[in-house]
């Protein structure tokens, strides 16, 4: 072999080899740029968790952010139920160019023994795969993927404190692909944010709860049936609007304490705080425990007239009747016991002191202005309550001035 032809080799040796490390330069390279994104992500979602105050809107984000990082085509968030065998999606995110209207999935309720790889990532709390293309899936896994033109689909569990919170899910309908060690990681990092998200957003909303909701019948309490009356007093005010209150009493409840003593008298306030309920227009009507067994029900655009649908002396007397109707336990196994209720109405057209000003937005129509409106109305209705004491008790009876 001459001069020239080693130099030729060795230069093709050269040229092969700076070629390999090339590859493997761009391959690192490729792969710490990938780190970097899925770390970014990580920082992101942090970053939403700390900042956003809606929890429905931080894991809308999160699933956004979990369908980069793993490049997948949709990402679900899962919250379990109580019963453990429920999940619902509260939140979903798939790429534009799908053209899924994602709002339709959320609050959706799926049975976990229906979905092999949530019931297994959740009974096993550990990332679940899978692909079409595998031959060991069973032949009902192979056909719901096809249900849902899923190519390839991984799960992991939202874990906090060794209690499953619920599973976060990224699939893909694009082309059949797998899902990397890494991708797996990273997605079992935002899962594990997400859970820690739900978790203090259950908390926080069980404080906020308790702050206004009445221990023994869950009803809303004296505090916030102050703030709250006070809102619809100067709403009803302002724009001309109806307003009632009904202010109910249970008939002889000390007789009934003294009989059968304090906890089937609790028992009894509790059953008749959900007769009420039961009663009234749900997420409109404001329901409180006044204090004792004295309830109060705030009517927004309910005028007090009978004729009307929905109207307050019509609602006050479905529940005195309903009141009077239902068997209560007194003895321990008995349900024999009835007791009656009286309830006194007043509404804003009928209180002359809240007359002025009506539909009008003026200077002495503040805060204070509305509380002592507010004052007044309930002071009403306390008075026709009283006039029903008066008059012999299970009655209705309207505030006149």
């Amino acid at each position: 072999m001459d001069e020239t032809q080693r130099d030729g080799e060795c230069g093709g040796a050269a040229a092969r080899f700076a070629a390999v490390a090339n590859d493997a330069a761009a391959a690192r390279n490729a792969t710490l740029e990938h780190l970097v994104e899925q770390y970014r992500v990580l920082l992101e979602t942090s970053a939403v968790i700390s900042a956003e105050t809606d929890i429905d809107e931080a894991l809308a984000k999160i699933t956004r952010l979990a369908t980069q990082c793993t490049n997948a085509a949709w990402c679900d968030i899962y919250e379990v139920a109580p019963d453990n065998d429920d999940f619902i999606v509260v939140a979903y995110y798939q790429l534009p160019e799908l053209e899924l209207d994602s709002s339709q999935w959320v609050g959706t309720v799926y049975r976990a023994n229906t979905f092999f790889d949530l019931q297994t990532c959740a009974t096993e709390r550990r990332a679940v795969t899978l692909y079409r293309d595998d031959p060991a899936i069973p032949a009902a896994v192979a056909a719901e993927l096809d249900r849902w033109g899923e190519l390839a689909d991984l799960t992991v569990p939202l874990v906090y404190r060794g209690q499953l919170i619920g599973l976060i899910d990224v699939g893909e309908s694009r082309s059949l692909r797998r899902f990397s060690d890494d991708e797996v990681g990273v997605l079992q990092a935002i899962a594990d944010q997400a859970a820690i998200a739900i978790v203090n957003a259950r908390t926080i909303k069980r404080l906020e709860e308790q702050a206004v909701t009445d221990d023994l019948t869950g009803l809303y309490n004296r505090r916030h049936l102050d703030h709250r009356l006070r809102q619809e007093v100067a709403r009803a005010r302002r724009y001309a609007q109806d307003l009632s209150v009904l202010m109910l009493d249970l008939d002889e409840f000390k007789h009934f304490n003294d009989t059968f003593g304090h906890l089937p008298g609790d028992k009894l306030l509790q059953e008749l705080a959900s007769i009420v309920r039961g009663e009234v227009r749900q997420e409109v009507d404001v329901v409180a425990r006044y204090g004792g067994d004295e309830f109060v029900i705030v009517m927004p655009l309910t005028p007090v007239g009978d004729e009307d649908v929905g109207a307050a002396l019509a609602a006050a007397e479905r529940i005195r009747a309903a009141v009077a109707a239902h068997a209560f336990e007194g003895w321990p196994g008995r349900r024999d016991e009835h007791v009656t209720v009286s309830i006194g109405v007043a509404s804003v057209a009928d209180v002359g002191d809240l007359a002025v000003p009506v539909g009008t937005d003026t200077p002495s129509d503040d805060a204070s202005t509305s509380a002592r409106a507010a004052a007044v109305l309930l002071a009403a209705a306390d008075k026709a309550l009283y006039l029903a004491k008066r008059q012999g008790r299970d009655r209705v009876c309207l505030y006149e001035s």
